[in-house]
């Protein structure tokens, strides 16, 4: 363990002679007779305004984060100081108080940071950091939050902005079959590149490029999608006049590009397609030909393979519900918009559509409604089945293919299975049960062919007359499944050796939202084999007690002992292929507990894990990633608690943490309301 600064020997002014608990005392007596906001103890004072809660949240926290946290958490408690807690940090450690609030240069904190003692083995903070830190506590050391959640303030700070985002080759394709009536899925997935996997998705919208190929099939698709219409029937859907006057074409182009466009257009963009209806004329066309035309325009044009949000800024006299002061408010047809393509990934209805030309897409009560009644669509559940898809990672199963020499008995078609059997669980937990979202952790049923049963090991008679049959089958007796964690599409994660590191970050990524950092460069990081005499539990005690690699192992691949008996291709074995003993028991260490919470067997880890408030969090906050379709930041954070509180109160169903997302701030405004300009802070 290494030696933290705090042990070391503070100047003579350190915190020792501060005497913090009679600052207090003094404080608590000036309040009580009144006199508390008549004088100021400390440098600036203890009020805790809004923009010291900023500096806080949006420069202090990450600092600690980044720098103290790994050492300084509830768990580690280097020199028994937890920094991640604000009544630890605020109490101190075994050397005593190391932030009097309102002196740094009598805080502990700040002394071993000015003289570069903290963190140890590492960079210092930068002039600019230790500035933040010495305004910080000169302010009143301030200190909103309970928690300095790592996985939250440990990234570089972002710029809060909102992403351009194209149409995915899934949004592509609906959008097509909703605004056209043509299937294009064929197509689509033949001529498009495949949307890249990003941030744990694959509608990430800053990962969402368009190259030469993806211009090319655009334009093969839209020759495709308008040959596949009847153009004149199309066009009088919109406009009954067929003659080229000024009136008839720009009426036609007004109506057509509102529906192809998912919202009005503006006076240059008529003006643009009324030139190739002008075109068309002078050359002697059909009024076929040119709404033809207009329509290949319309295919490739921006406005239809982006959803572009003009973000103007909203009329203070308008209604507007739940966006803040001031913020960047989306208008009535961007809010059907993000509605739509939320629940459905596709574009917006008529009800949608004649609800935002009446401006009643800013009512909460409104916005509820319509959610509640999309949810009852089927392009719902196809929508929710997709973040299933990309939430779990389910595409890699198709190139599945484990050695044949340790596993002799594999078949192809098993990964497929998986995969249904995954996604039919999804939507029995999801939508059949109703069943809050954490249950996806321990639901004791699951879905089969015969030949996933025979794989399993499962005495359950499926009845299927053919190996393609999913059948449902209850858990209850079978205490070893139960839950996406001990299904062959998630327990494959590990790969042929049933990696523990593989497995374990998962749950503490993808489950408990948490992080560690990346292994330090050059470092060997091959897997160790098990051998004779060797488990797989022993190679990871051997990295979890090493002083340079359990730092973060410890956090993390504990997590995937109670998965010990499930080897690389799901089947479960009481030994390994070396005779080694396979275990069942370990304990979680839920982000933010000082002490693991022990479990004997995978049915109680599943339990712990679908009881944990964290896990139930973990997953709200991955809906919301897939709804918005860009990474969530610090910025997020208030927004993302007021949605899991939200649909916490309403069971925490999928229903209801859609309904929650689609009412809230987040889903109603832009992201320039939440920039904040340092030239509001205090100085030192």
């Amino acid at each position: 363990m290494r030696s933290s600064p705090f042990h070391q020997t503070l100047p003579p002014h350190g915190v020792a002679g501060s005497r913090p608990w009679l600052t207090g005392a003094v404080k608590i007596l000036l309040g009580l007779l009144g006199l508390g906001g008549m004088l100021a103890v400390g440098e600036v004072g203890h009020a805790e305004s809004g923009v010291h809660q900023t500096l806080f949240r949006e420069k202090v926290a990450p600092i600690l984060a980044r720098h103290c946290i790994g050492c300084h958490d509830a768990s580690t408690a280097e020199a028994g100081l937890d920094l991640s807690h604000r009544d630890t940090a605020l109490r101190g450690g075994h050397d005593g108080v190391v932030i009097v609030e309102g002196q740094a240069d009598h805080s502990a904190l700040w002394q071993v940071i000015d003289a570069d003692l903290m963190p140890p083995d590492r960079p210092p903070l930068t002039d600019t950091e230790k500035t933040v830190i010495r305004r910080w506590i000169n302010n009143g050391a301030s200190w909103p939050i309970d928690f300095v959640d790592p996985a939250i303030y440990s990234g570089s700070p972002v710029k809060p902005q909102q992403w351009v985002r194209r149409l995915t080759v899934d949004e592509y394709v609906h959008t097509v079959a909703d605004v056209f009536g043509v299937d294009v899925q064929k197509q689509a997935t033949r001529l498009l590149p495949a949307d890249p996997r990003a941030d744990g998705f694959r509608n990430t919208a800053y990962s969402l490029n368009v190259d030469l190929k993806n211009v090319q099939a655009y334009a093969q698709l839209a020759e495709q999608i308008v040959d596949s219409i009847p153009i004149e029937r199309f066009g009088k859907r919109f406009h009954r006049g067929t003659k080229f006057t000024d009136k008839d074409m720009r009426g036609l182009i007004d109506a057509m590009g509102r529906h192809v466009y998912r919202g009005p257009l503006n006076e240059s963009e008529i003006a643009s397609l009324r030139g190739i209806t002008t075109t068309v004329a002078a050359a002697g066309g059909t009024y076929e030909e040119a709404v033809r035309y207009v329509l290949l325009a319309m295919l490739q044009s921006p406005r239809f393979l982006y959803r572009i949000e003009q973000q103007v800024i909203d009329d203070p006299g308008r209604k507007q519900e739940f966006a803040p002061e001031r913020s960047v408010a989306v208008s009535d047809f961007e809010m059907a918009s993000r509605l739509s393509y939320a629940v459905w990934g596709g574009p917006p209805d008529k009800r949608l559509f004649d609800l935002a030309s009446k401006k009643r897409l800013r009512e909460r009560e409104v916005v509820e409604a319509e959610v509640r009644r999309m949810l009852e669509d089927p392009r719902a559940r196809r929508q929710s089945l997709l973040f299933a898809s990309q939430w779990l990672d389910l595409d890699r199963l198709a190139n599945l293919s484990p050695d044949p020499k340790r596993f002799p008995k594999w078949q192809a078609a098993l990964a497929d299975d998986m995969r249904r059997e995954t996604l039919a669980f999804f939507e029995e937990v999801v939508w059949n049960r109703r069943r809050p979202l954490v249950r996806l952790l321990n639901e004791p049923v699951t879905f089969v062919t015969p030949r996933l049963a025979n794989h399993y090991d499962l005495a359950v008679d499926v009845g299927a007359d053919d190996d393609q049959t999913l059948k449902l089958v209850s858990l209850v007796d079978v205490p070893q499944r139960g839950g996406v964690l001990t299904q062959g599409s998630l327990l494959t994660i590990g790969g042929d050796d049933a990696s523990m590191v593989t497995r374990g970050l998962f749950v503490l990524n993808d489950l408990l939202y948490s992080r560690v950092g990346d292994p330090p460069p050059g470092l060997d990081t091959t897997p160790v084999p098990p051998s004779p005499g060797r488990s797989h539990r022993d190679i990871a005690l051997d990295r979890v007690r090493n002083d340079a690699c359990g730092g973060c192992h410890a956090k993390f691949e504990p997590l995937a002992f109670g998965l010990e008996r499930y080897d690389g291709v799901g089947t479960y074995r009481l030994t390994d292929e070396y005779g080694n003993k396979n275990r069942q028991d370990g304990a979680i260490q839920f982000p933010g507990d000082a002490m693991p919470t022990p479990f004997d067997d995978s049915a109680q880890m599943m339990d712990l894990l679908a009881q944990s408030d964290r896990v139930s969090k973990g997953i709200t906050r991955k809906l919301i990633q897939f709804v918005m379709g860009r990474p969530l930041t610090m910025n997020d954070v208030s927004d993302v608690d007021q949605i899991h509180q939200a649909a916490l109160a309403e069971g925490g169903t999928y229903m209801a943490t859609m309904i929650a997302i689609a009412t809230s701030d987040l889903m109603a405004r832009g992201r320039a309301d939440l920039q904040s300009s340092d030239s509001n802070e205090s100085q030192p």
